[in-house]
């Protein structure tokens, strides 16, 4: 019988751990996960950052972020927010989705789809503590489309597209109120007369300093209402103290711009205190830090009255539109994982590509996200800098008419001349040459830059670099970040815009040496041109139609006591008391207690 049950025991042991071995959430031994901290922006142009060459507006932390980690210098995004969110989030293209579109209107009954399982999901499969800070952007029509029931273990912030910099509210034309949110609690009484990226920046830094021992890795998504308009009015364009502003950044003529440049600088701020907070909590050293935007900037916009005044100089295009200065992103990550830092990729990357290279870092197996459009990069971040992607989708909106998909160095572009979107791909923003020099010394001495060349050092001897040789290293970086010299011709050219052929037939353009989209050279170059074309054909096959609704005037904040809510929330798990919903509630309920009682 003994013998019996040990060799059944035996039998067990090596069942299971045969079947253990096949198991994607174990780690390897000793191998530690690495906290995982995105840092979105919202509407910042390719040329607001001093990496790629404006000397406009400091940018030193966020300089140091990319000087000391790998700048992204052909990361490609969607052309508004609510695709780029959806598509970071997804790994797929929002083709797949129908949110191909525009962004989500407040009041409109839309959502990123709940079949889709998205990045935070995913992490809290390995263990993570998720949290989303700031910007959700993807739907809250019913209480399962928020933040909370997609995965994040904690949110504070606002659902819709964007809010006041002072009081949370957030306004459509039709409807205004209050968008604020701690998980589902109502949160408007702690945006009040405080500066909404300070007030993300210190949320972001509580949940920094809740989860150093928390025993488990932290995924830790920080979107920023900045660089994106508050509400429209007088005070669109909110800075932090305006008289300072106007003193610091008198030699910016534009006084919007000058408004946009303090924006910025508390942006630039904020990456600066995150990454000290990492620090203080003995974190930074096993962490990841991303750096994106999400679209290019709306420099100016009569359509919508969203303009910030944001450049993607000298890029084509804005916000909304396919051509690169709307979906060229300013990207650059960091980590002391990565073992060639200091450097530009020029490797083709979309933002789809962030869920599973991020899923594969921090343990998990590329063969457990099933169909998705990303491509997992990671090995070529830390290891080889092979290139992994040849082709990317840039969006196809069936509704705008805009299309577009890069192969290669080549570029397929087809637009609409009857669409709003013709006013957004044009060449615009200032040029960013008029400013102080560009200080390197703030860069490197800013938190940012002393902090990870400290991490740097101590991760490779090789990163121990004197102050001259610092400097000399991170101006070759950023010499190389810079893509004017490969556009003398549209820089010089008195009247660009008038050169866009995009309307009747396809543009092709070799992306690679006419970064700005000036020359169409599809004539030249037949064959390539039909085979882009049959791309975009076969990806349209495979698009779900976008489901275009208007704007439901149940969803008016007057209902729920003045906060944007999820107003399609059936009674039937949880009863939102508030607005008229509150007022049936009392109704029926004295109608129950007059039949009961009285009668």
């Amino acid at each position: 019988m003994s013998v019996f049950i040990s060799y059944s025991t035996y039998i067990l042991i090596i069942l299971v751990f045969s079947l253990l071995s096949d198991c994607s959430i174990l780690q390897e031994p000793n191998k530690k996960q690495p906290h995982i901290i995105i840092i979105v922006a919202d509407d910042l142009g390719w040329n607001d950052v001093g990496f790629h060459g404006s000397i406009q507006i400091p940018t030193p932390n966020i300089d140091a972020l990319a000087y000391n980690g790998v700048i992204l210098n052909r990361h490609y995004v969607q052309p508004t927010c609510t695709p780029s969110r959806a598509a970071l989030l997804t790994g797929k293209y929002p083709i797949r989705y129908g949110l191909q579109g525009l962004p989500i209107i407040a009041g409109v009954p839309l959502a990123l789809p709940l079949t889709e399982k998205i990045l935070p999901e995913y992490l809290k499969d390995l263990g993570y503590s998720t949290h989303l800070v700031g910007k959700w952007h993807l739907g809250a029509n019913k209480i399962n489309q928020t933040p909370l029931k997609r995965g994040f273990d904690s949110h504070f912030g606002y659902w819709n597209g964007f809010i006041s910099y002072r009081n949370s509210t957030h306004s459509t034309g039709l409807m205004s109120g209050k968008d604020a949110r701690r998980g589902f609690k109502r949160a408007g009484d702690e945006m009040v007369d405080q500066y909404a990226t300070d007030i993300f920046t210190n949320e972001a830094n509580k949940v920094i300093k809740l989860c150093k021992n928390q025993g488990k890795p932290m995924f830790l998504m920080v979107s920023h209402l900045a660089v994106h308009t508050g509400v429209p009015g007088p005070n669109i364009l909110e800075v932090l103290n305006k008289t300072h502003n106007d003193i610091k950044f008198n030699y910016i003529e534009n006084k919007k711009r000058r408004l946009f440049a303090g924006m910025l600088t508390s942006l630039d701020e904020s990456v600066g205190s995150i990454i000290e907070s990492l620090d203080n909590n003995r974190m930074l050293e096993d962490s990841i830090v991303l750096f994106i935007s999400d679209n290019g900037a709306p420099a100016d916009d009569p359509i919508w009255g969203y303009e910030n005044s944001g450049s993607n100089w000298p890029l084509r295009g804005e916000k909304g539109a396919v051509l690169d200065g709307g979906v060229r992103g300013v990207a650059a990550i960091w980590s002391p994982w990565l073992k060639k830092k200091h450097r530009i990729s020029e490797n083709l990357f979309h933002i789809t590509d962030w869920l599973p290279t991020l899923y594969t870092a921090a343990g998990g197996n590329f063969d457990n996200l099933g169909q998705i459009d990303g491509v997992d990069q990671w090995e070529s971040l830390t290891e080889t800098s092979k290139r992994i992607r040849s082709m990317a989708l840039i969006n196809i909106d069936e509704t705008s008419g805009e299309e577009a998909l890069i192969f290669n160095n080549w570029k397929v572009v087809k637009s609409n001349r009857t669409s709003d979107i013709v006013y957004f791909l044009k060449y615009s923003g200032e040029p960013g040459n008029i400013g102080p020099d560009y200080n390197m010394n703030a860069v490197a001495d800013s938190l940012t830059g002393s902090l990870l060349s400290k991490i740097n050092c101590l991760a490779s001897k090789a990163d121990c670099m004197d102050t001259l040789t610092t400097y000399d290293l991170f101006y070759n970086i950023r010499s190389q970040a810079k893509i004017d010299g490969k556009c003398t011709q549209r820089i010089s050219d008195s009247d660009p815009n008038g050169r866009y052929e995009c309307f009747d037939s396809p543009c092709l353009f070799d992306i690679q040496k006419d970064p700005c989209e000036y020359q169409n050279i599809a004539s030249g170059h037949p064959e390539v041109l039909n085979m882009t074309v049959d791309m975009l054909v076969q990806f349209r096959k495979e698009l779900t139609m976008q489901n275009n609704q208007k704007i439901d005037l149940e969803a008016d904040p007057k209902f729920f006591d003045g906060y944007w809510d999820t107003w399609m929330e059936k009674s039937d798990g949880s009863i939102l008391f508030g607005g008229r919903l509150q007022s049936r509630v009392i109704l029926i309920s004295m109608m129950c207690f007059y039949y009961y009682f009285i009668i």
